[in-house]
This record gives C-alpha cells, sequence and structure tokens, in this order.
C-alpha cells in the first residue's frame, strides 16, 4: 500500500483539498496522513472526518513584523527536523503541498529524504511558498493558464480544485431545515472563508433592517470568534454561526451569497450552484482573491464589489434577488464553472509518484 503525506492546514484554503484529494486517494486503497495547523479552524474541520489520520505540523508564517521574522529561520528548521521524523516513522512515498507555512517543512524534508513532492496552487496568483517550492518539486499543479517563473514547463500542470465528495447542490427545503431556517423566501448566505470575515458580518449586521423589510432571511458565517445567535424580525430569520460543519445545505439553501474570494470557496459556490457577489480581501497576499474573482466574474458567474464600497452592496443582492432571471443564467454560468474545475489528473499523478517513492 502506498503511502501519502499530506500538507495542508492553516486555512480552509488548504485543508479543504487536501482532504478532498485524500478522498479520493483512499477509495483508490491509499493511505493517507494529513498536516494540519493548531487553529481551531483546522480542529474542526478535521474532527468531520473521522476515518483520516491528522498530525499537527509545525511552522510559522514569515512576518508581518520583525520579531516574526526572526523567528521564522529557527521555526522553519524546528520545522524541518519535525518532519524528517514523521516522513521516516510514516514512511512516506511522496509528499503534496498545497501552500503556506506549514507546506515548507514536509517539503523540504522530502527533498532530503529524496521523496517525491508534488505542489498543488489553488489561487491565480501563486503565494511565496509555492513560488518556493515549485522549484524542486517533481511536479507543480495550478489553475488553467497559470505558471510559476523560472521552473521548467514541463513539470507544471493545470489543475482545478480539489472539492470535498460531500459539496454538492441539495434540495433547498431540506437544506433549510438542517440549518434552522424557514423553508419559504429568499435568503442571503454571508460568509468570509474558514477565519470569517468582520466587515461583512459588519455588512449583515447593519443591512438587516432592510434586508427583513424585504422578507429576506440571512445566514451569516462569522468565524471562530465571531457572533453566534438568532433574531427573528417577525416572518424573517437571521442567523450568526461561528462555524458550520455544513456547508453543503449552507450554500444549497441561498438565492445568493455574500463571500470572500478565496479559491475554494469560488470553486464550492460553482458546485451547489449558488450566485454571490464577491467582495475580495483586501489584504490577501499579491491581491489574488481578486484575481481569483476576476476570473468567475468573466463567465458571468458571480458580481464582484470592492470593500470600500459596502455601503452600495444592499442594493446590488436585493435587486439581484428581484431579478429571478439573471440568478437563472448566473447558476447556469456557475455549472459551466463546475464542470470546467478539473482534477482527475492530480490524484493520478499523486499515485505515480508514490509508487515511484515506494519502489525506490
Amino acid at each position: 500500500m502506498s503511502r501519502v503525506l499530506l500538507a495542508c492546514g492553516g486555512t480552509g484554503g488548504h485543508l479543504a483539498p487536501g482532504i478532498a484529494l485524500a478522498q479520493r486517494l483512499a477509495d483508490s486503497g491509499m493511505e493517507c496522513l494529513l498536516v494540519v495547523s493548531r487553529k481551531v479552524v483546522d480542529a474542526r474541520m478535521t474532527a468531520q472526518y473521522p476515518a483520516f489520520r491528522f498530525v499537527a505540523g509545525r511552522g510559522r508564517p514569515f512576518g508581518p513584523g520583525l520579531l516574526a521574522r526572526a523567528l521564522f529561520l529557527p521555526s522553519l528548521l524546528l520545522a524541518v527536523w519535525s518532519s524528517w521524523r514523521l516522513l521516516r516513522s510514516f514512511r512516506a512515498d511522496a509528499v503534496v503541498c498545497f501552500g503556506g507555512f506549514l507546506s515548507l517543512g514536509p517539503a523540504l524534508a522530502a527533498a532530503l529524504r529524496g521523496v517525491p513532492v508534488l505542489v498543488h496552487e489553488a489561487n491565480r496568483r501563486p503565494g511565496k511558498a509555492v513560488r518556493l517550492l515549485a522549484r524542486f518539486a517533481r511536479a507543480v499543479y495550478l489553475p488553467s493558464g497559470v505558471r510559476v517563473p523560472g521552473v521548467d514547463a514541463r513539470s507544471q500542470f493545470d489543475s482545478g480544485y480539489p472539492v470535498r465528495a460531500e459539496i454538492r447542490t441539495l434540495p433547498r427545503q431540506e437544506s433549510r431545515r438542517a440549518l434552522g431556517l424557514p423553508e419559504e423566501g429568499p435568503m442571503v448566505l454571508v460568509l468570509g472563508g474558514s477565519q470569517g470575515a468582520a466587515a461583512l458580518t459588519r455588512w449583515a449586521e447593519s443591512s438587516l433592517p432592510e434586508l427583513s423589510a424585504r422578507g429576506i432571511h440571512l445566514l451569516c458565517l462569522t468565524g471562530p470568534s465571531g457572533r453566534d445567535g438568532v433574531e427573528r424580525h417577525g416572518s424573517v430569520t437571521a442567523r450568526f454561526m461561528p462555524f458550520c460543519d455544513r456547508m453543503a445545505e449552507a450554500y444549497s439553501s441561498a438565492d445568493i451569497a455574500v463571500s470572500r474570494a478565496g479559491a475554494g470557496t469560488l470553486a464550492e459556490l460553482a458546485a451547489c450552484r449558488t450566485p454571490a457577489v464577491l467582495v475580495p480581501l483586501p489584504s490577501a497576499a499579491d491581491d489574488h482573491q481578486s484575481a481569483n474573482a476576476a476570473a468567475l466574474v468573466e463567465r458571468g458567474a458571480a458580481l464582484m464589489t470592492a470593500q470600500a464600497d459596502l455601503s452600495g452592496l444592499t442594493a446590488i443582492v436585493t435587486a439581484r434577488l428581484a431579478d429571478p432571471d439573471t440568478l437563472v443564467r448566473m447558476r447556469a454560468a456557475l455549472a459551466e464553472a463546475d464542470a470546467a474545475n478539473r482534477w482527475d489528473d492530480l490524484p493520478r499523478h499523486v499515485a505515480a509518484l508514490a509508487g515511484e517513492g515506494r519502489d525506490a
């Protein structure tokens, strides 16, 4: 049996595709070990997958701030040493990295041990870790048309975003019942990714009187330390949740979403056919969320507005909810985007590399 170590923790955008790939690899009889962070969001998500083995990795981001940068190198050396021991005990045949600081230790340790490394980048602007690891990885999987400069083109491949098996369109009324929401009436889903988004939560709170006056329900995912509770305004329900472990139901319940533009969120919106107004995170590294959002907007599957323009967001949302024909067209475009999100080559390539590593 081949063994694959997946370094995928730190954010939902790294962890979710790691779990999705592990699902595919496990289905083909491979053993997976997933390296995650010690963050609350990782603990909550991994608890949903008792069939998989997770281990907390080491490492820290490079900055911001002088102290964080000074601590980065000692932390990296410790991460490499820890990963070396983990690779030896697990007897990994291949390592798959999904970017972020938790990828560095396992990838460098694997390279030193001669274990094949494969890197997957979900965003349309590769991060610093991916740009570094791509230089010695056996294969780099990137969004269509994206490439890492200075890296052999023969080792770079197109890939979609691995979506977990359970993220799919579900019946709307059943989804709402599962989340304790009214079965009838329009609904807005507000989500800021696995970490939440304070700016979007504030918009949801400030727009609630107008949404309620128009009979629009609200489900707002506020993040690990965010608000929790239910408000009722006549026949309208507004539910605030720090964490949701039923994301397929959340997407399927909504007529429209207001969302950040992480690659994982966009792939899941497409998989569940949920039209969205995207608000890219202004501080995202290399402004990669704007690039992600632009690709979906170009398809006609979403709208985009800047965080600085949130004062006009309520009008955009209510106008779209009042225009069912446009929502139908957006769902059709989302279906096309989902069909184009092909990543079947990724598990096949991982299996091939693991076979080579096992033979070696």
